[in-house]
């Protein structure tokens, strides 16, 4: 009998940045998550289809269309909701909004009503100068973004090989350069003001690839980071808290799932085996013989 595939089930999954078509992504975690995950909801805020990169020297690999495939047999199979809001590495959507296709509809922004707040959620773009005032400044960081990846990466081999553990540059320079510390901190004020103005209690964005869950003047500020370094989720459980999982975290729960669901199975097959109609019964003839 084939046996059901494990899956850890969530009431809603947020996922930002995740720039399909970009070189240096971490698509493969990223599908190991997707195909392990059952949810009422998947919100792909922003930037899920890397246009920028598809339209330079990005590409589009067999792990990326799979990622695709995941997702609509989530729709399919499970009758999850698919939220797909425009980033600007998405940009060329905006031609079609809004646009809905049976249980997937893509848009600017959406209100996710929590069990105890209400969220706005939205990609976050529109907060930061250079994607809507200087977008060739942004396309040309963007290209200086997608080199860094791929040194990180040849990097991050070499520390291997030495015996140490994966280091970030990007994330190294973002902790350091005190323009960018400013610029983020802003960026997260922003945004907390506008959800105030549209009477929320909270709100979540992706862009900036810095994962943040905390409190800003009473508003709940998330931020779920990126899948191309920090490979980060925001998840709301069933009992309606919402935090930040990271994928080192999930591979942790799916490992203590797994090991739970063996031990339920060992202990049914035990059960089953003892039961009294499993025990044999003599045969006439074993019955005479002993006697």
């Amino acid at each position: 009998m084939k046996r059901t595939k494990v899956k850890l089930e969530y009431r809603t999954v947020f996922l930002s940045d995740t720039h399909l078509g970009m070189r240096e992504t971490g698509i493969q975690k990223l599908n190991h998550f997707l195909s392990h995950i059952s949810c009422k909801t998947l919100v792909l805020n922003g930037d899920f289809i890397d246009g920028w990169a598809l339209e330079g020297s990005g590409e589009w690999k067999k792990a990326h269309t799979r990622c695709v495939r995941l997702i609509l047999k989530m729709v399919e199979k499970e009758k999850t909701k698919v939220i797909y809001l425009r980033g600007n590495h998405d940009d060329f959507l905006s031609r079609i909004l809004p646009i809905t296709f049976d249980r997937i509809k893509i848009c600017e922004k959406y209100i996710h009503k929590g069990k105890e707040r209400k969220y706005l959620v939205l990609h976050g773009d529109c907060f930061d100068s250079f994607s809507t005032k200087r977008k060739w400044i942004a396309k040309i960081g963007s290209i200086g973004y997608n080199n860094l990846m791929r040194f990180n990466r040849i990097y991050n081999k070499y520390r291997k090989f030495r015996g140490k553990k994966p280091f970030s540059l990007s994330a190294w320079a973002k902790a350091k350069v005190k323009s960018a510390v400013n610029h983020v901190h802003r960026y997260e004020d922003s945004l907390a003001n506008m959800a105030r103005k549209h009477k929320c209690d909270g709100m979540i964005c992706g862009h900036i690839h810095v994962a943040a869950d905390r409190i800003i003047e009473g508003i709940h500020y998330l931020n779920s980071g990126d899948w191309v370094e920090s490979n980060t989720a925001i998840v709301e459980e069933k009992n309606g808290h919402l935090g930040i999982l990271s994928y080192e975290q999930f591979c942790r729960n799916m490992k203590l799932l797994n090991e739970s669901n063996y031990r339920s199975r060992a202990n049914f097959s035990s059960l089953k085996n003892n039961h009294p109609s499993r025990i044999r019964k003599p045969t006439t003839l074993e019955v005479l013989s002993a006697n």
